[in-house]
């Protein structure tokens, strides 16, 4: 098979229509250098991660292939220059990665761990590590998080030893390791990347480890430090991934059958509730309603009967939204569809919890509102 020297294909396992629609908003937004195409490949119905890049990787012939996650956003449109920028500097760099790890101990765990890169994320904001540092291209590491790894050479992903949805992004580092390939992460004067990740399901993940542990560990092309320095034992990691999947079960049936009285008890005392960050989806629902109802708002997010999926479909909905105002989309009806579904309440809450420029967003909505009302936005940054 010749190889496309000048295209780039994005490869994304597809599951969620709206999610994907959104990675596929900023893909087509990226600029393309001139002599280069970029093509965009959508894996449906894919048995595992593994499994759906590697039929992915089997449809293009293009030399640079981006695979990554549906909930993932390109943010910085000049994504593919600076991407070949890094890979012309050696034909030995493998995988580009956004966030890495360049230290041994801890192995497997690398999604607690990383050291290297940036990426912003509903959790925490922004992963921010100090390397690699400006002047330098890339940082070299030992494994990259999986929501997006660029590569320039083509590798089988091992779908006959991870054949579901998780440390498919290790194993596929430590096989380009293996074949004398470099792992980078490349300088980001500010995050390319945002990851909308929401929680994440771990019941399988400790089993993936122990095969991990068995593929890579002590072999003579992977050294590692401490085969058993883990902050994680495979017992305690089973629990803590059960602990995390009652919790949203939980959350869930209460949402589900509307009892709007328990899950404001719940989350009057957020401390109290463990693995928080994987329910803030959750929170931001109740507490949208409870703001609403409070300030007897006659625009409502959580109608009555509304089911859990439908619930979640409408936050995302504003959420994607108020970033696309974030990353600088030039529409001028965004704000217009956003004050037309929204109540004050809904925006205000979202714009705190999920974006970081909240006041170039605010800026945006008041001009709107401004506009509309033929008056001057306040100073305070909000006219609502």
């Amino acid at each position: 098979m010749e190889t496309g020297k000048n295209q780039v294909a994005f490869i994304t396992c597809v599951n969620d229509e709206e999610e994907y629609a959104e990675c596929q908003y900023y893909l087509n937004r990226l600029h393309i250098p001139e002599g280069y195409e970029a093509d965009i490949i959508s894996i449906r119905e894919a048995p595992s991660m593994a499994a759906g890049y590697n039929a992915g990787m089997k449809s293009s012939q293009a030399k640079y292939k981006v695979y990554l996650h549906q909930d993932v956003f390109i943010k910085n449109r000049d994504f593919i220059p600076d991407m070949l920028k890094v890979f012309q500097c050696s034909g030995q760099i493998g995988i580009l990665g956004m966030i890495g790890k360049r230290n041994r101990k801890m192995q497997a765990i690398t999604f607690m761990t990383w050291d290297t890169g940036k990426v912003t994320d509903d959790t925490k904001g922004l992963w921010g590590f100090p390397v690699p540092s400006e002047g330098e291209s890339y940082a070299e590491v030992l494994a990259v998080d999986g929501l997006l790894m660029a590569t320039q050479h083509d590798i089988l992903w091992r779908e006959d030893l991870f054949d579901g949805w998780d440390l498919y992004d290790a194993s596929q580092c430590m096989e380009f390791i293996k074949g004398g390939y470099k792992i980078v992460v490349p300088f980001q004067k500010e995050a390319w990347c945002h990851h909308d990740c929401h929680y994440p399901k771990l019941l399988k993940y400790f089993d993936y480890y122990k095969v991990f542990l068995e593929e890579y560990f002590g072999s003579d092309e992977i050294s590692f430090d401490n085969k058993e320095a883990n902050a994680f034992t495979y017992e305690k990691g089973i629990g803590y991934a059960q602990a995390v999947e009652d919790m949203r079960e939980g959350m869930e049936t209460l949402i589900e059958s509307g009892d709007r009285a328990s899950l404001r008890i719940l989350f009057e005392n957020p401390s109290g509730l463990k693995n928080l960050v994987y329910l803030k989806e959750y929170e931001a629902i109740v507490h949208i309603d409870f703001l609403e109802e409070t300030n007897s708002c006659h625009k409502r997010f959580w109608e009555p009967g509304m089911p859990l999926a439908q619930l979640i479909k409408k936050l995302r909905s504003l959420k994607y939204k108020l970033k696309r105002l974030e990353y600088g989309a030039k529409d001028p009806d965004l704000a217009e569809w956003i004050w037309s579904n929204y109540s004050e309440y809904a925006i205000e809450y979202l714009c705190e919890r999920f974006i970081r420029e909240k006041e170039k967003v605010y800026g945006i909505l008041n001009g709107y509102q401004a506009d509309k009302k033929g008056c001057e936005p306040d100073d305070m940054g909000k006219i609502w």
